[in-house]
């Protein structure tokens, strides 16, 4: 979870995201191998991140959107009644 407040990590985000970034590459291309105690047996499980779900705020951060001044609305872009 990131918090916003005037110690958030701004536009330098790929630095924490790097890891988990990593980890969801191996999951998807490479698979994890992972026990299945139930019926005793392993398997390789693959994996993938299918959504977000943010406020705008996190969402300028993320992508690096200004969401402030002319146009700043990530959905209207040109449309945007500034």
């Amino acid at each position: 979870m990131m918090i916003s407040g005037p110690r958030q990590p701004e536009y330098d985000i790929d630095v924490y995201l790097s890891l988990l970034i990593e980890y969801l590459k191996l999951f998807l291309d490479q698979g994890v191998k992972v026990s299945d105690e139930f019926a005793n047996d392993t398997f390789k499980m693959h994996a993938m991140l299918f959504c977000i779900i943010n406020d705008f705020l996190k969402y300028a951060n993320l992508s690096e959107y200004s969401l402030k001044g002319h146009k700043a609305c990530p959905i209207c872009k040109e449309d945007t009644a500034s």
